[in-house]
């Protein structure tokens, strides 16, 4: 069983990261269009203000309904259809109508909430932000109810439907501003409203099967959505506090010298693109899994199924790191080295992101106990540890902030922080499944650190001899990028066993051709 689920997290991983990236290309070409039309304009600004409430409001209840139902889903579909059905109904319907409540809520409280989140506009600018405000609180609706559909979809493994939907709001607004060049921004809250709505469309077309049984059966099942209801609210308070302390970063920065706040939010996202990209796609895939095996008892699976994922963290964390260790400079260039953006602001960019990057193994196992807790239910410690980690977070912002006085230090704060969170973690997930009393064979844990030293030093040492050259580091950046690539993923699959095919696998074609034991 545990064998068929690896495999089957590995293909599920596949779809999951291929899709991903093609929104990733879509929203791009998005961002191509937004400048194209809008430069760094006035009203650009104010939509972004305007967006910005209903989408963090849409973005925190929609995870937190993702991450409760899918863990109760396999227990109610157990219990039969027809209970399944109750269920499901009972808690779809009912926060659906609690966002619909909200969106009201807000649709009336629009002129207030602009006025507040837009202080600083003026009276023309507020009348526009007030217009798009009203617009755009109806994607709490949307988006929550399309939350729904999407726990569903991943409740039932429908990956392919679930993330081909996702594509369809960046799609939508390329065409808004494609089809009405002459609107001005009130496009974009359409485009946003239009492809949220053709999300909706999609899956309920790939649901529409078992759509009358699921949404339309008997009575309310009270028990379900009291179970339900348990589940979600710490998830709300614990996205809080994940939000808190990237605003508390911020905040704090505002201390330091100018740019700072700036430096830590470009090297913030660009370090946490791999892993959005690819650990929080493994974990997604995770997760409907792995909630099977809590409802079955099956602690044994769950283990081999959380060594895995760790497997797959060290293996796609080191090399990052390493090459961030070697390129920072050369990557902050090549994104941000633009007009205003000068050699200055690389480099304090570059070093922020350094420091950043040391932690990017304990930011992504973080990802993944938390898919581990959700599927044992145990989201209340999850927001316990949230609120330690707000107060480490604040303390040793507050320490290296003295130390260094730039925005390396707080980045070096965040990689302190999600390590001693990370122990805790390891700690507490111990006690739940016995992890540590079930320890995987080590030599592929070995070979990973092993091979991506090997590539390290390839690719310093051709540097160093390039730059003796007075080749300029932006020229040979890609020859050495892909001699680096090259030596990691070469050395894996030569010398790698099935653990790290499964790993290579789940991410490129070819890494799965010497897996056949899981």
């Amino acid at each position: 069983m545990t064998s068929q689920a690896l495999d089957d997290i590995r293909k599920s991983t596949t779809i999951i990261i291929g899709l991903t990236f093609l929104d990733k290309l879509l929203a791009l070409a998005k961002e191509v269009f937004f400048a194209y039309r809008f430069g760094v304009s006035r009203d650009l600004d104010v939509f972004n203000v305007a967006y910005a409430f209903p989408a963090v409001v849409a973005l925190l209840l929609g995870q937190a309904a993702i991450a409760a139902l899918v863990p109760l889903y396999p227990a109610w579909r157990s219990s039969g259809p027809r209970a399944a059905g109750r269920a499901i109904s009972t808690v779809i319907w009912t926060s659906i109508g609690f966002f619909a409540l909200l969106c009201l809520t807000c649709y009336a409280a629009a002129p207030t909430l602009f006025s507040l989140l837009g202080y600083g506009f003026e009276p023309e600018s507020r009348l526009l932000g007030e217009e798009l405000e009203r617009l755009l609180v109806w994607l709490i609706l949307l988006e929550g109810g399309s939350a729904m559909l999407a726990a569903l979809l991943q409740a039932q493994k429908a990956f392919t439907a679930l993330y081909s939907a996702q594509l369809c709001l960046n799609i939508c607004l390329i065409g808004a501003l494609w089809i009405w060049p002459g609107v001005d921004v009130r496009a974009l809250a359409i485009g946003f409203l239009l492809g949220t709505g053709a999300k909706i469309l999609v899956m309920i077309w790939t649901l529409r099967r078992g759509f009358s049984e699921t949404f339309f059966t008997g009575p309310p099942d009270t028990k379900s959505l009291g179970a339900y209801l348990g589940l979600a609210w710490p998830l709300v308070i614990g996205g809080l506090v994940v939000n808190a302390n990237i605003v508390v970063d911020q905040v704090m920065g505002t201390e330091l010298s100018p740019g700072s706040v700036s430096a830590l939010r470009y090297a913030y996202r660009i370090n946490d693109l791999p892993i959005q990209l690819l650990v929080i796609t493994m974990t997604r895939a995770i997760f409907p899994y792995v909630s099977e095996q809590a409802v079955n008892g099956d602690l044994k699976g769950m283990r081999q199924v959380f060594w895995r994922g760790v497997l797959f963290v060290i293996a796609v964390s080191l090399p990052v790191t390493a090459f961030v260790l070697l390129f920072s400079d050369q990557i902050v260039a090549l994104l941000l080295m633009r007009g205003a953006f000068g050699p200055e602001a690389v480099g304090q960019t570059a070093l922020t992101l350094v420091y950043y990057s040391l932690g990017m193994i304990f930011s992504s196992y973080a990802w993944l106990s938390s898919v581990f807790f959700n599927a044992l239910r145990q989201n209340k410690t999850l927001m316990a540890v949230g609120v330690v980690t707000m107060l480490f977070n604040i303390l040793f912002n507050r320490i290296f902030i003295n130390l260094w006085g730039g925005p390396e230090g707080i980045a070096m704060s965040t990689t302190v922080t999600m390590g001693l969170t990370c122990l805790i973690f390891v700690l507490i997930i111990n006690r739940a499944l016995g992890v540590l009393r079930d320890l995987p064979r080590p030599r592929p844990f070995l070979l990973l650190p092993a091979v991506c030293i090997l590539a390290y030093a390839a690719a310093w040492l051709v540097k160093t001899y390039a730059k003796s050259l007075g080749l300029d580091p932006l020229i040979a950046f890609a020859p050495l990028a892909v001699l680096f690539g090259v030596v990691y993923l070469g050395g894996l699959y030569r010398f790698g066993g099935d653990e790290i095919h499964w790993c290579l696998g789940a991410v490129l074609p070819f890494g799965k051709k010497r897996s056949r034991r899981l």
